[in-house]
């Protein structure tokens, strides 16, 4: 019992523990900052972020060295209480701050120049393209990825048209001979990358690849989920002009949602496991070569 205890003792003592718990407190920060400011509940995106850079420190805890020098630490900490007063005020004042929008992304840069330095920034790579990403207003990321919206509708056009259907297209707007459906930001397949590049991430973090494997990985995920989203949308043309509404409410907002979402996450599970599987692979063969010469 005593040695349990000395080790819950050493823990809490260790620096790892602070670094864990300071940024476990930043994201809640931040979930409360959405929920009080723009009256909404965190997405899943910013759940999955933040769990993700949790996951990645605590995974690659051998790289928290505490090696910041006094003008790295010096900056660092004034980042992270800059914007946690900034937000604070933000909440204060009862309106919309732009730069605590990018809340996550300051202070865990700030926070690992206080850890890391300047020099050693790039080893946390991972860790910042995710606090970008949850940094982004979704609105600004659908306004820059609206192209993907056109590549939906023009996606479901094409099926509808090889199945027989007697399609027209107007923009974003597709039309069948009942009825008509329109390619939103929140049905397109914006939504599903967004969320899905963390989890990329994460994955390629833990089990690195080459930059050629990454870059297969990155866009089979896009097509992937351009793909599996195109079918869905399909559905729901065909449910329109069917005149079938409840079967629509269910694969639009219902349970069937969640069966295509589910398909996305194995299907990119499976594709991102097959090409890291292979790397793996190649990398045991050419050591066996290595070996016999």
């Amino acid at each position: 019992m005593e040695s349990q205890l000395q080790q819950i003792k050493n823990f809490y003592h260790h620096k790892a523990f602070w670094l864990f718990a300071t940024v476990f407190g930043l994201s809640i920060l931040h979930f409360y900052y959405i929920w009080k400011m723009t009256s909404r509940i965190p997405t899943l995106l910013d759940f999955l972020g933040w769990a993700s850079i949790i996951f990645l420190l605590w995974k690659h805890q051998y790289k928290v060295k505490f090696r910041g020098r006094n003008i790295s630490i010096a900056i660092g900490l004034l980042l992270t209480f800059w914007m946690i007063i900034r937000h604070g005020l933000s909440q204060a004042e009862s309106s919309v701050d732009v730069l605590a929008r990018f809340f996550p992304l300051i202070t865990i840069t700030g926070l690992l120049m206080i850890i890391s330095g300047f020099r050693r920034l790039h080893l946390f790579k991972s860790e910042m393209l995710i606090a970008t990403l949850i940094s982004l207003p979704f609105a600004s990321i659908y306004n820059l990825l609206s192209p993907i919206v056109n590549v939906d509708s023009q996606l479901l056009t094409f099926m509808l048209h090889y199945i027989g259907f007697s399609v027209v297209r107007k923009g974003s707007l597709v039309s069948l001979p009942n009825g008509s459906v329109e390619v939103m930001g929140t049905c397109s397949s914006v939504g599903p990358i967004l969320t899905m590049l963390p989890f990329v991430v994460v994955l390629l973090s833990i089990y690195p690849a080459s930059k050629i494997k990454q870059i297969f990985i990155y866009i089979g995920t896009i097509f992937s989920i351009i793909f599996v989203n195109g079918i869905r949308l399909s559905l729901l043309a065909i449910l329109i002009n069917r005149g079938d509404m409840s079967n629509f409410d269910y694969w639009h907002t219902g349970g069937g949602a969640g069966i295509f979402s589910n398909i996305i996450v194995f299907t990119i599970g499976g594709l991102t496991y097959q090409i890291l599987n292979n790397e793996n692979k190649s990398k045991s063969r050419s050591k066996a070569l290595r070996l016999n010469h």
